[in-house]
């Protein structure tokens, strides 16, 4: 998957299939499957998807095939039910059913260590001894990998095998100790890859079409670019301003790189809602499709939760009815396939471009599919006095998908769970307690947060990821350092509109020069610029800056060597001032060098001193 992609979608943020309310959520309710027809063409056409392709399923059965739009802007070729799309990190969904059925052969198993399976990963784990990162932490992603680094998004080559893509996509490091938490890392199911194909002997894309997409008559399935698919692959846009992207044959296979028909693709659901089983043949297990879709042995299945990230799978609870699937997006193109067991229902839409009102029109056809379903009924617990206080405050989450990002987050961003009576607000949401912590929120199918008490405080675990309670004490420090700093800011640059002007007319001199005041606010300029400049390069989304050497990387790089260097010279020039400098002087020159000291501690202790970008 493409960073840019990531961006667009906003899956850097989330995970969930339907992430969230939007806009089609609160939509009417379609009547019929031609009206479904309808408002979904009015979504993309009015979102300016250039083209897409959707597969609606009701009791088990494909009860709806419709292409909209155009493959190509330029030529105005049509969508037909031939057409192939990219699927993106739908791909793991496959990765984690291949796996699962080397399992059952007893081929694998998913709590081996992946340094037994794959030991040229050579994953750097502190835990090791006690808790080693198993085959199935990775795809679940609860090996506590970084996600990949922003460089990986330009690798591509056709012909590099999965070995070398373990080679090329590391080094590993897990955060935490694996098997807890979950953070989503599209480095995990590469490594899962590698595992499956040396346990089956054969390459891993060999693999898929002989044991799961050959049988499955998914004959539009790729892995690569082939003559096969080139002249029906779909060109892909840009969302917003339509610019054509470029296609990226990308070496991490099992996490992102298939390319199928919207139509092939719809048997993986139906092969879900078969619970293994598709028109007579069993693939696996229904026990086997049940773990695919089962978060365990992790914090989630821990505090009680029966639904998130489990196998390649996210669960959704976020309608009448739960849904089981994966969403993807690469080189502007953005999927979606979603089933409900319970109901005999799914759906898959395909668009070749990455704009949000793509899954906007995904959850206009949940809301069809489960329109007979009754509102869910929560059977509400109360909540304790010694609850509310307990699990009340202010939340950051402790599980980013890059640790380069725990900075910022550890500054700026806040979520507050405030208890009304028995009601949690939290999100932006209504929860109702249904008991031991666990929280449901308001028209959801089940509950997907729980409050767990740990030694390291209070965290709000949901399914892909977690929340910690942090003291009142430590945000108003946390705020007040923001505002400090920015005023102090602000005052060298009132304050520099004084004494500049002096200096120049040589006014300082007597009170001990300009180098105790100068040097110093140069120190606080340098260390605003190692935080502004990141976040800048990070802000433009541009791989040819964040993904390589360049520029604006390199200069990023100086500045955050530079801060920490002005900051000894600025305290050095400050001790060593001629005595005839004045206590104000002192002071400032002082306070300017203790802050930006500060900060440049701070961004040291999140890796921000030395950063170069590119391999973050």
């Amino acid at each position: 998957m493409t960073f840019r992609d990531h961006l667009a979608v906003g899956l850097a943020l989330a995970m969930m299939l339907m992430a969230g309310p939007g806009a089609a959520r609160q939509a009417a309710v379609p009547s019929s499957l031609s009206a479904v027809d309808r408002e979904v063409g009015r979504i993309l056409t009015g979102a300016q998807v250039p083209g897409a392709a959707l597969v609606v399923i009701e009791d088990g059965q494909i009860v709806l095939q419709s292409q909209y739009g155009v493959v190509n802007r330029s030529t105005g070729e049509p969508v037909t039910d031939q057409t192939v799309f990219r699927a993106g990190s739908i791909s793991k969904s496959f990765t984690a059913i291949g796996v699962m059925m080397l399992v059952e052969d007893g081929r694998l198993r998913l709590d081996q260590p992946l340094a037994d399976l794959v030991p040229e990963a050579a994953i750097h784990n502190r835990w090791e001894e006690t808790d080693p990162v198993r085959l199935v932490d990775v795809l679940q992603h609860t090996a506590g990998l970084n996600d990949i680094a922003y460089r990986h998004y330009l690798i591509e080559g056709r012909d590099i095998e999965l070995a070398e893509a373990v080679r090329l996509y590391g080094p590993y490091r897990s955060r935490w100790r694996s098997g807890t938490r979950t953070s989503y890392s599209n480095a995990g199911p590469v490594l899962a890859g590698r595992a499956l194909e040396i346990a089956a002997g054969e390459p891993f894309d060999a693999f898929m079409a002989r044991r799961l997409t050959g049988p499955l008559g998914m004959t539009s399935a790729s892995w690569r670019m082939t003559p096969a698919i080139a002249g029906r692959l779909s060109r892909s846009y840009r969302a917003g301003d339509l610019v054509e992207e470029r296609f990226m044959d990308i070496p991490g296979r099992p996490s992102g790189s298939l390319n199928v028909t919207a139509a092939d693709l719809a048997r993986l659901p139906l092969l879900m809602l078969g619970r293994g089983t598709l028109e007579g043949v069993t693939y696996f297990s229904a026990a086997t499709a049940d773990r695919i879709e089962t978060p365990g042995d992790n914090d989630t299945a821990r505090a009680g939760l029966a639904y998130g990230y489990a196998l390649g799978n996210v669960a959704n609870t976020q309608g009448r009815v739960v849904f089981h699937g994966h969403d993807g997006s690469i080189d502007g193109f953005v999927a979606t396939y979603a089933y409900a067991p319970s109901i005999g229902a799914a759906y898959v839409l395909m668009a070749n471009s990455g704009a949000e009102e793509v899954l906007d029109a995904a959850r206009l056809v949940r809301r069809y599919l489960e329109r007979d379903q009754p509102v869910p009924a929560v059977v509400a617990q109360p909540v304790t006095a010694a609850e509310r206080e307990a699990w009340g405050g202010q939340y950051q989450t402790v599980t980013p998908r890059q640790q380069l990002l725990a900075a910022v987050i550890g500054l700026t961003q806040w979520e507050g769970a405030v208890f009304e009576g028995d009601t949690l607000r939290f999100k932006s949401r209504q929860w109702s307690h249904v008991g031991k912590g666990q929280f449901q929120a308001e028209g959801d199918a089940g509950p997907s947060i729980a409050f767990v008490q740990t030694a390291g405080g209070v965290l709000i675990q949901g399914g892909e990821g977690a929340h910690r309670r942090i003291s009142l004490l430590e945000m108003t420090a946390k705020q007040a350092g923001i505002l400090l700093f920015g005023a102090t800011l602000v005052g060298i640059g009132i304050h520099a509109a004084i004494w500049l002007p002096s200096a120049i007319l040589g006014r300082l001199r007597s009170r001990g020069g300009l180098a105790p005041l100068l040097v110093p606010a140069v120190a606080m300029v340098f260390s605003a610029a190692a935080i502004l400049t990141p976040l800048i390069l990070l802000q433009t989304g541009d791989l040819t800056i964040l993904g390589q050497p360049s520029i604006p990387g390199w200069a990023a790089f100086a500045v955050s060597l530079a801060a920490p260097l002005s900051v000894l010279v600025a305290l050095g020039v400050v001790i060593r001032a001629d005595r005839s400098t004045r206590w104000p002087t002192r002071l400032f020159g002082f306070w300017y060098a203790g802050i930006s000291a500060v900060v440049c501690v701070y961004l040291a202790v999140h890796g921000w001193i030395g950063l170069q970008i590119w391999n973050a």
